[in-house]
């Protein structure tokens, strides 16, 4: 049989997309997916009423074998598959696992073997979908990270789960609350951002969400978009544009200045995208507490803070030592 080669010139044809949306509650995210072309919702949160007159056909996840051995023929007739919410999903998948002791700790919770399955059996439920021709829709509240003074938006998932969802995800998008022109309206955020994690595959940018009554198709349109946009890229861009998803997938797992680095030192400055990926490190470092670029050695350094005893404490001001004396 003779082999099926993709010249780098020639466009790579992607028939369907995993989209990830996440936000606040109450922010539409369910009603949202359902504009997806022809959903289904698998609702493992049990909140699809919460879509009130826009809901569709919906399945009710009571445990995890429920979904785990469906079959293509079960999902006929249905072109989205929406997962409401991953992170109650991710719940399932842990309790399916507990039943296993060579997956847990002595305490029930999953040992860091059982979190690597986790991560596999995530991912492996996701590319089964797929094969089956259906877009898939994501969806997840919201959690706030703190880094210092910074907060940070990401997914609330289990473990190292969120690494996992951005990386199989061609699009995500932080679902939030935004003061406009007129007032304050629904955004759905592509791009990617210190604030929160967002991946834009499909160069969609950060929209406005209108009503569903008025917009009743916008989230298949914007799958379809993306779609249109990767199948317009010739091999070599669309190799690029996943060579920027990765070093993006790494900065959300990184912890130190030597992860950093790392990243740094692998760049190539002929990389097409080799400006942003360059940007994408710095920003990303400077988000992060407890490291700092050193000018002299040119590159980042974890910054240690020294801890000062109590006894060895000086006031800088009469004030300052009326207090000390006072407490």
């Amino acid at each position: 049989m003779a082999l099926n080669i993709v010249t780098s010139v020639q466009p790579l044809n992607v028939e369907n997309i995993i989209t990830f949306i996440y936000g606040d509650p109450g922010i539409w995210k369910t009603s949202l997916a359902f504009t997806a072309k022809n959903p289904i919702l698998f609702d493992f949160d049990k909140g699809a009423h919460r879509a009130g007159a826009f809901r569709k056909d919906t399945v009710q996840i009571g445990s995890w074998n429920e979904v785990a051995r469906f079959t293509a023929q079960d999902l006929q007739g249905y072109d989205t598959i929406i997962v409401d919410t991953a992170g109650r999903a991710l719940d399932m998948m842990t309790d399916s696992l507990k039943g296993d002791s060579r997956n847990t700790r002595r305490d029930g919770q999953l040992s860091m073997q059982g979190y690597g399955k986790l991560g596999g059996m995530f991912t492996d439920w996701l590319k089964m979908l797929r094969g089956m021709g259906k877009d898939i829709v994501l969806l997840a509240h919201a959690s706030e990270d703190k880094d210092g003074d910074n907060v940070i938006k990401r997914p609330d998932m289990v473990g190292g789960s969120k690494k996992e969802a951005y990386k199989v995800a061609d699009m995500m998008g932080y679902m939030t609350m935004q003061q406009g022109q007129n007032g304050a309206v629904r955004t759905l955020n592509f791009i990617p951002h210190p604030a929160y994690l967002a991946k834009d595959s499909g160069q969609i940018g950060n929209i406005v969400i209108n009503s569903m009554t008025d917009a009743p198709n916008q989230l298949a349109d914007i799958i379809q978009a993306t779609k249109n946009h990767i199948n317009s890229l010739s091999a070599e861009a669309a190799k690029a544009q996943q060579d920027l998803d990765d070093l993006r997938t790494e900065l959300v797992g990184a912890e130190d200045a030597e992860h950093i680095n790392t990243l740094i030192d692998g760049l190539k400055v002929n990389h097409p995208l080799y400006k942003q990926m360059r940007s994408d490190i710095w920003n990303a470092a400077q988000a992060m507490q407890g490291i700092q670029f050193d000018d002299a050695a040119k590159h980042f350094v974890d910054v240690v803070e020294d801890v000062v005893a109590d006894d060895e404490f000086e006031p800088a001001n009469e004030q300052e030592a009326e207090v000390a004396n006072v407490e």
